[in-house]
Parts: structure tokens; C-alpha cells; sequence
């Protein structure tokens, strides 16, 4: 492959490295505030399930070696807000 093809190559795949990484599915909850005690995530209800926020919750507290409690959970119009706390 002549250097001018690898460079576009790989200029493409890193711009859409960067697109991806940029990119959040609707379905997915996001972050409000975040913590090694606590995070608050909000998503939509039509799109989304509580058990995907649990989730998110869960790997959250995990990677500071503890286990995640739902200790809020609110309707603001079509969205929900989901306050954890890390145990």
C-alpha cells in the first residue's frame, strides 16, 4: 500500500474512531453528576429501561470496589433521574 493510501487510511478510521467515541445511543442513560460515592443518570422512558441505568449504576460503583443503591428516582416530563449512591 503506497504511504499516501496508509495516511488516508488511517486519518479516515481515526476520524471515525472519534465519531464513535462521540456518539451516544438514544437508549442510553447519561450522566448527571458522578463521584467515587454516588452518580445520577437521567434518561427517557420511552427509550430506555430502569434495569439499563441499574446497570450503568452497577459498573459505575464497581470500579471503585463497591455496590450501587438507588437511593432516588424521579419523572422530570419524558425523562427519568436516577440518584445512586456507592456503597
Amino acid at each position: 500500500m503506497p504511504m499516501s493510501t496508509f495516511r488516508l487510511t488511517a486519518g479516515a478510521a481515526g476520524f471515525a474512531a472519534l465519531l464513535g467515541a462521540a456518539y451516544t445511543p438514544p437508549w442510553t442513560p447519561w450522566t448527571l453528576t458522578q463521584s467515587p460515592d454516588d452518580i445520577t443518570l437521567r434518561w427517557y422512558t420511552d427509550d430506555t429501561r430502569a434495569a439499563t441505568a441499574d446497570q450503568i449504576a452497577a459498573l459505575h460503583c464497581r470500579s471503585w470496589g463497591k455496590t450501587a443503591e438507588l437511593t432516588s428516582d424521579a419523572e422530570d416530563g419524558s425523562a427519568e433521574i436516577a440518584e445512586y449512591r456507592c456503597r
